[in-house]
């Protein structure tokens, strides 16, 4: 009876706990306030924002009840039951605070209208008015203004408010960005600069005249697989570029994250890769910084657009950016810009050589290049020195491991260009070409190669090979 009764306690006990924890997780969270809504032409007292949603209009659901308590009825009588709402993601501290117009006579920040059903970003001390412009019925307090990030450039916090960091590392921080008018989200890329590089710089390099040239030259920049930059702010101890944001994170991440990645994506990967650079070197762009780093995605899908990136930073902070161990050891870079010491001319293959890298990465997941293998990474690069040491090559196939050694060929004159790439046979895959075409949303042109003509001195010198993937091109054009 005693172990009965006991059993039964020790039931009664559970179910308790189990209710009380219960009533707990239904009870909403309490959060912290964020801001305030102090009243100015409108008699109030301030009130703490802690919900996701404030309501405020006249009727009697919303969060502030507007009367004739707070305004006389020659104003009241102009304020819709639903005036607006003030949303904030409660769960990201750095989210930006929105406000939605949902009223017939209007709703206003910093006298600008907001506009039926749509949206615009509250930023600290700005004003809102309602039911015409002159009404300037409140101020929003941002609570953690101070807490904000440490950009100071007066431009990009008057028209931008910065959110929470998508990533950093040696070459700079990048935060996201959202205007406040259109609440368009973008990625803004910070690099401080060297300030004893920069003392030295020639002062040419310095001209503002030449960095707006240099600036609008990138703003003007259209193709789908290169980031859109909207706008750089130049300032003598940073650089801001305010660019597309891409959700999926940049290609380095994707590798990691999958180990390598499987030909056919490496494939569609590289092929966009390749029109990208296509079209810098078309404008007069050399990239010299290309990486998996520098490769943004769209999204997390397995086949998604991609966009080449910071393509124009090194004009702006700093002359051979490149050359610099600033940003990281210099893995991708091309020999013969190490053994100039990145003083000498070089061509854009550099880029080509850059691509080649990156291809390998992508279908072994590890690089050509490294310290780990007995002797320097600068001076295998400068040999040319790899191997395709993974056992993820077995997988691989003739035509990309042929392309692979074709790209890192020491000599440049030798090394394939862009179009020869475009051209190459693993490139010229009907299914990954069609859905390059489906992402990018144009067509993909290229010239049609001429077959090579096999002579008696090739046959003797056994210069034909069965992947040989370059031949010259002709002036006729065909759709892949």
């Amino acid at each position: 009876m005693a172990n009965s009764e006991a059993i039964l306690d020790t039931q009664t006990a559970t179910q308790t706990q189990m209710t009380q924890d219960t009533a707990l997780e239904s009870q909403p969270i309490e959060h912290p306030s964020y801001g305030q809504l102090l009243g100015k032409h409108v008699k109030m007292k301030s009130l703490d924002l802690r919900h996701s949603e404030f309501k405020v209009g006249r009727e009697g659901t919303c969060h502030l009840i507007l009367d004739e308590a707070n305004l006389p009825p020659s104003k009241l009588c102009r304020i819709s039951k639903h005036h607006f709402t003030i949303k904030k993601d409660l769960n990201d501290t750095t989210s930006p605070t929105y406000i939605h117009d949902h009223s017939r006579n209007g709703t206003y920040v910093n006298g600008r209208l907001i506009g039926p059903n749509k949206c615009m970003i509250l930023k600290h001390n700005d004003i809102i008015s309602i039911a015409g412009v002159s009404i300037r019925a409140f101020v929003y307090y941002d609570l953690r203004y101070s807490m904000q990030s440490d950009i100071k450039a007066k431009e990009l916090l008057d028209r931008y408010h910065v959110g929470r960091k998508l990533g950093s590392g040696a070459c700079g921080t990048v935060y996201l960005l959202h205007d406040t008018v259109s609440c368009q989200p973008y990625a803004m890329k910070h690099v401080a600069k060297d300030p004893l590089n920069e003392r030295s710089r020639p002062k040419f390099l310095n001209d503002p005249l030449r960095v707006m040239n240099e600036v609008n030259i990138m703003k003007n920049l259209d193709h789908p697989c290169v980031i859109k930059m909207h706008d750089i702010v130049d300032k003598p101890d940073s650089v801001y570029m305010v660019l597309e944001y891409m959700k999926g994170g940049d290609l380095l991440s994707r590798i990691i994250s999958k180990g390598f990645l499987p030909e056919k994506t490496a494939k569609l990967f590289f092929l966009q890769m390749c029109h990208a650079v296509k079209y810098l070197h078309e404008q007069g762009i050399t990239h010299r910084d290309l990486k998996p780093d520098n490769i943004l995605l769209e999204d997390h899908n397995e086949y998604t657009l991609l966009k080449v990136s910071d393509f124009g930073l090194s004009k702006f902070v700093r002359k051979n950016s490149v050359m610099r161990t600033i940003c990281g050891t210099p893995l991708y870079v091309a020999p013969e810009v190490l053994q100039t010491g990145g003083r000498g001319s070089y061509t854009r293959k550099v880029d080509i050589w850059s691509l080649g890298v990156v291809l390998f990465t992508m279908l072994s997941g590890t690089l050509p290049f490294s310290d780990e293998y007995g002797s320097p990474a600068v001076e295998q690069i400068k040999r040319g020195n790899f191997k395709m040491r993974h056992s993820v090559w077995k997988q691989v196939s003739p035509l990309a491991k042929k392309l692979i050694y074709d790209i890192l060929n020491v000599n440049p004159s030798s090394r394939p260009s862009i179009d020869t790439l475009l051209q190459s046979s693993w490139l010229r895959d009907p299914n990954v070409v069609g859905r390059a075409e489906q992402l990018m949303k144009i067509s993909l042109q290229v010239e049609e190669p001429v077959p090579k003509r096999t002579t008696t001195s090739d046959v003797e010198n056994n210069n034909t090979s069965p992947v040989s993937s370059f031949a010259p091109p002709s002036k006729r054009k065909r759709r892949l």
